[in-house]
C-alpha cells in the first residue's frame, strides 16, 4: 500500500498538473507519424482541451467512449481532444488510403494530470491521476 500511495505521488509531481483557471487551458502534443504498437498516453482533464498535430491530413476519426472525450477537427493536420468525465478511451486518426496517424489513449481525469496502471499480481487497477487519483471502471480503491 505504501509503494502505490509512492507510485501515485511520484506520477503526480511527475505530471505537472497545471493551476490555470482559464475556462478551457489547451496544450499542444504532437502525434507521430507511424504509432507503435502501445498506445501513447494523451493527459487531459476534464472540461479541458488539449491539441493533436498529425503528421499528415486526417481523413478518419475515431473515438472509443465519447462520453468521456469529444474530438473537434481545427484543420486537416490538428485536432482538439475535450474531457468530458474522468476515464479512458482511445483516439485512432487515420489519413487517405487508412493510413494510420495517430493511436493515442486519452486519460481524462478531474483535476489535470495523467493515469496510472497499478499492477497487484494478474490484476490491473487505473488510475485516472492529478492531484488526487480516481480509480476508474470500479467502486472505490
Amino acid at each position: 500500500m505504501r509503494l502505490l500511495c509512492l507510485v501515485i505521488a511520484a506520477l503526480a509531481t511527475l505530471s505537472g498538473a497545471s493551476a490555470g483557471a482559464q475556462a478551457l487551458p489547451v496544450e499542444k502534443v504532437s502525434a507521430t507519424t507511424a504509432p507503435s504498437a502501445v498506445s501513447v498516453d494523451l493527459p487531459v482533464s476534464a472540461g479541458q482541451a488539449s491539441y493533436v498535430s498529425l503528421a499528415g491530413p486526417v481523413r478518419d476519426i475515431v473515438v472509443g467512449d465519447p462520453s468521456i472525450a469529444d474530438v473537434s477537427v481545427v484543420n486537416d493536420r490538428t485536432l482538439v481532444v475535450l474531457g468530458k468525465r474522468p476515464g479512458v478511451t482511445s483516439l485512432l486518426a487515420f489519413g487517405a488510403g487508412g493510413r494510420a496517424l495517430a493511436d493515442r489513449q486519452v486519460v481524462v481525469s478531474e483535476n489535470g494530470g495523467g493515469g496510472v496502471t497499478v499492477y497487484r499480481g494478474a490484476t490491473a487497477s487505473n488510475y485516472a491521476c492529478a492531484a488526487q487519483c480516481t480509480r476508474l471502471g470500479q467502486g472505490a480503491p
